[in-house]
């Protein structure tokens, strides 16, 4: 599995460009999904031209304008392409005031969802599979995708955990008791050596964040490092 980072606009959204198999592995023109392509749709098209990959999916953790900033243009461009987001968030894309925009001077929107996105459903996204978990609070829709195939497992979180830190939740649809609590439920129930894409800063592993992230730590106690003792 191919997996990029674009970090785009000046909300540094990390803008992952994913794919069953390296660029170049083929003469024909190989699909790809993009997972929260949050603005920049020309880097992000240019890209994929270097790349020669063509995107045939739109993946939106949450519906957040910094996740969503690129949908429309890249729709425009790719008529056929399918846009999904965790069915909780559907009612954000099109209004710059339930994404957020309005409120940092933006009028984002996007094009409704081809697809919702619920718990357990497994998506088929360029040759990839990806579990859907939903991770309510930091949006009441907010998804994670599991690449359960993948060696090790890959979870692109969005705005649920950082490399030590976890997402906003003072913004609409946010409860930190929610957020904390699928936290626990989706992220760190899976093997400390999982990667974690988040929606902004560097990846890390489960591992790692349950070790040092400081707001993980009340929850250290139900999920022991391997080879840690608990009491």
């Amino acid at each position: 599995m191919f997996v990029e980072t674009l970090v785009v606009t000046d909300f540094a959204t990390n803008c992952y460009i994913l794919s069953a198999e390296p660029p170049g592995q083929s003469e024909d023109v190989q699909p790809s999904t993009l997972i929260d392509p949050g603005g920049e749709a020309d880097l992000i098209m240019a890209r994929l031209r270097h790349l020669g990959l063509h995107p045939s999916t739109i993946v939106n953790t949450h519906g957040h304008a910094d996740h969503i900033g690129a949908n429309a243009a890249l729709k425009k461009a790719f008529p056929e392409l399918t846009i999904a987001i965790g069915r909780g968030d559907a009612r954000l894309l099109g209004s710059p005031l339930k994404n957020m925009a309005i409120f940092f001077g933006r009028w984002t929107k996007s094009p409704p969802a081809d697809r919702l996105l619920g718990e357990g459903e497994l998506l088929e996204a360029a040759g990839v599979g990806l579990r859907v978990r939903e991770l309510p609070g930091h949006t009441r829709g907010h998804i994670c995708l599991l690449a359960e195939d993948a060696a090790p497992q890959i979870v692109f979180c969005g705005d649920t955990v950082f490399a030590g830190g976890i997402g906003r939740t003072d913004l609409p649809g946010g409860s930190q008791k929610e957020l904390l609590k699928g936290i626990a439920r989706v992220i760190l129930s899976l093997p400390p050596e999982t990667i974690l894409y988040p929606g902004h800063g560097p990846a890390t592993t489960v591992g790692s964040e349950l070790a040092h992230n400081p707001w993980l730590q009340e929850l250290r106690c139900e999920h022991p490092l391997q080879g840690e003792r608990s009491d």
